[in-house]
């Protein structure tokens, strides 16, 4: 859910939410610390030291809990993304190999399946759209195949080559949108970092504000730290957020096989 709310943002609005919420943080135990300073309350040092010590080492620890789990899902993406392309290049190659006039009908509709694509490079936020119209492209080609395999045309050993590649390609479709639009950090880590992170700013405020001064360039610089790091996650998780697969195989390979 948060994934999906952070999705819909503009890059500089995420960010100066987070640096919100990490500034308020800070301010707010800043502001505990001078109340409990002007009533006369005193603590042991030692033992805040120690506890706020024990919090910054959790929000590290799932920091970079959060940051490992979204990098292996881009890496992932990034896989299944040249996978696909090279599925969709076989395809189109075996494709030429049946009877004509499928052969014809089946490139040009894979053609189509690869243009849904391109333009979705260019139209980010228009992934539904895409996806629906992946499915019409499948079930277009899916019909084909029944049609020239009802009628018993070709070769059958070429026939089961070129299913076998149109089934990958599909398969491999599943498994992007899958790991890339459905599988996002779930939504009880996000409530556990950002939990951390209020926490830990707020211990962290609190111990300026013991002080006699608040060193407010301090201040500023480690809620620009952990934004960044915030924001990093938050864009990785993201399929598209600022940090995008490569895709000039995608446009290489369409050059490749287009209908002149």
């Amino acid at each position: 859910m948060a994934s999906n709310i952070f999705s819909t943002l503009p890059f500089w609005s995420v960010y100066l939410i987070i640096m919100l919420i990490l500034l308020l943080s800070i301010g707010g135990g800043i502001f505990y610390a001078k109340f409990k300073k002007r009533k006369g309350l005193h603590e042991d040092d030692s033992s805040i030291n120690t506890v706020v010590g024990a919090i910054l080492g959790l929000l590290a620890f799932i920091l970079a809990f959060t940051f490992n789990l979204t990098s292996s899902r881009f890496d992932a993406r990034k896989k299944l993304f040249l996978d696909e392309v090279n599925s969709i290049e076989t395809s189109w190659l075996r494709a030429g190999l049946v009877q004509h006039p499928f052969s014809e009908e089946l490139q040009r509709e894979i053609v189509e399946y690869v243009e849904i694509r391109i333009w979705l490079t260019k139209n980010h936020d228009g992934l539904q759209h895409a996806l629906t119209k992946s499915q019409e492209y499948q079930t277009k080609i899916w019909g084909l195949i029944k049609e020239m395999t009802d009628k018993n045309i070709g070769v059958p050993v070429i026939n089961s080559l070129f299913i076998n590649a149109i089934n990958e390609m599909f398969d491999n479709q599943t498994k992007r949108q899958s790991v890339g639009a459905i599988d996002r950090i779930p939504t009880l880590i996000w409530i556990a970092l950002f939990s951390l992170v209020i926490i830990a700013m707020f211990t962290v405020g609190y111990l300026q504000g013991k002080t006699e001064s608040v060193n407010w360039v301090m201040v500023f610089a480690l809620s620009l730290s952990f934004a960044v790091i915030i924001i990093i996650i938050v864009e990785l998780d993201s399929p598209t957020g600022l940090i995008q697969i490569n895709d000039q195989i995608l446009f290489e390979m369409y050059d490749r096989i287009k209908i002149k």
